[in-house]
């Protein structure tokens, strides 16, 4: 595998949404259908996809805010980064996904480990205090994701593409074996600025007629990390909360 100095970022962000209560996707899709009138959507068929997503035990590289991951997809695998955004509420953003490089072979990230960390570390502006080679020769597969989609094409007149999934995702922590399914959406859109209004309009339109659909507004990683330990979470975010109660209490 070749691996460039830095990451190359890919061209799309992904915006991933829940289907609330017993909604029917066929209704969903006829009603989006309806809203985009001034554009063409062709069914594309059924496509499947595998992601497995690696860390250190520790889960030193996503505390970071680095998911490193092997990506399967149409009988090709795929090295990739996401760069999560640490921002809150509203102002979070859509992760950032890097392209690492094409494997020839089904093999594990730690045999290029010299590589994906001078790629990482050449890539971001974050300067890393600890080894990073080391970290990804430790790093072990965590979390497995299985996609069945329905896929759909988005067409516009001004040259606009983008994606639409209907899926079932299957999480699974491979440890311990326990998984959970999720019924959802994904729309993927072009991140060339010459589309940006009409990707907001589109998302616009999503959030004030849809309301069958809720942005979950996280990354593919996040949903796994909430769907599959969401006990964890929820001790960690009540961690936080008492260590700003005990600041206050100290100023």
């Amino acid at each position: 595998m070749k691996v460039n100095d830095k990451l190359e970022q890919t061209n799309v962000h992904s915006y991933h949404y829940v289907m609330l209560g017993f909604a029917d996707f066929k209704k969903i899709f006829k009603k989006l259908e309806g809203l985009l009138k001034f554009y063409r959507i062709e069914n594309k068929g059924k496509e499947f996809a595998k992601e497995i997503i690696y860390d250190v035990p520790s889960n030193l590289l996503s505390d970071a805010g680095i998911v490193l991951s092997k990506q399967y997809e149409a009988k090709r695998i795929y090295l990739k980064v996401r760069k999560i955004s640490k921002l809150p509420g509203e102002m979070k953003r859509p992760s950032k996904k890097f392209i690492l490089g094409e494997l020839e072979s089904d093999i594990e990230p730690r045999n290029y480990s010299l590589q994906i960390s001078s790629a990482i570390e050449n890539s971001f502006s974050t300067t890393f205090t600890v080894d990073l080679d080391s970290i990804v020769k430790q790093t072990v597969p965590k979390i497995e994701i299985n996609i069945k989609s329905n896929k759909y094409h988005i067409i516009g007149g001004t040259g606009f593409r983008a994606d639409f999934f209907y899926e079932v995702a299957t999480y699974k922590d491979i440890k311990t074996g326990k998984k959970v399914d999720r019924e959802g959406v994904t729309l993927q859109l072009s991140t060339d600025e010459e589309y940006t209004q009409e990707n907001k309009q589109i998302l616009d339109l999503i959030d004030r007629q849809i309301k069958e659909l809720a942005l979950y507004n996280l990354s593919r990683f996040e949903i796994a990390q909430m769907l599959l330990y969401p006990k964890e979470i929820e001790e960690d975010e009540n961690r936080f909360e008492n260590e700003d109660d005990d600041k206050e209490g100290n100023e």
